[in-house]
């Protein structure tokens, strides 16, 4: 191997520390791209008076009437499950739930750090209601996320040989 020319040292260096530089930056990019994503929509802390008790009232029946929809969602989630748009569907639908849910939290003042001062409070019950829906709806996620991994194409091809046998019998011989 021939000897390197000494007047370009000063190139070399200075090409293997732009190498050096657009990789580091290429790599904090992906990891403050992926911190973003995993992190989710930036919301600001809620502001203003705490929610009155007919307030919260109306905050435990909308919180009621998301707990319904999951639940009549996660049982039409297995009507659905055989088509090709149904985990796109499903995700579409789960992270609008979500962002309902914590819209709820933060009209509601759920995640206040300050006791109400009226006392009786049920704030803090509606926040732990609000976990538990939540970590329900966690568990309904993994599941789907874990059949989509494993046992989507099966209900994929048992949906769509049905439909074979269904065209056949109804056209006939």
């Amino acid at each position: 191997m021939a000897p390197r020319d000494p007047r370009y040292r000063p190139h070399r260096a200075i090409l293997w520390i732009v190498y050096f530089a657009l990789i580091a930056g290429s790599i904090g990019a992906v990891v403050v791209s992926a911190a973003r994503h995993l992190s989710g929509p930036h919301r600001p802390p809620a502001t203003g008076a705490l929610p009155t008790r007919t307030a919260l009232r109306i905050c435990v029946d909308e919180l009621a009437a998301l707990q319904r929809e999951q639940g009549e969602r996660a049982w039409r989630l297995g009507a659905e499950i055989g088509a090709r748009g149904a985990p796109a569907a499903f995700d579409a639908w789960s992270r609008d739930w979500e962002r309902r849910v914590a819209d709820l939290s933060d009209r509601c003042r759920l995640d206040a750090p300050e006791p109400d001062p009226r006392g009786g409070g049920g704030r803090e019950e509606l926040a732990r209601a609000r976990d538990a829906v939540l970590a329900l709806h966690r568990a309904y996620r993994v599941q789907f996320d874990r059949f989509g991994q494993e046992g989507a194409e099966l209900a994929i091809a048992a949906g769509e040989a049905l439909d074979a046998a269904r065209r056949a019998v109804i056209a006939g011989p």
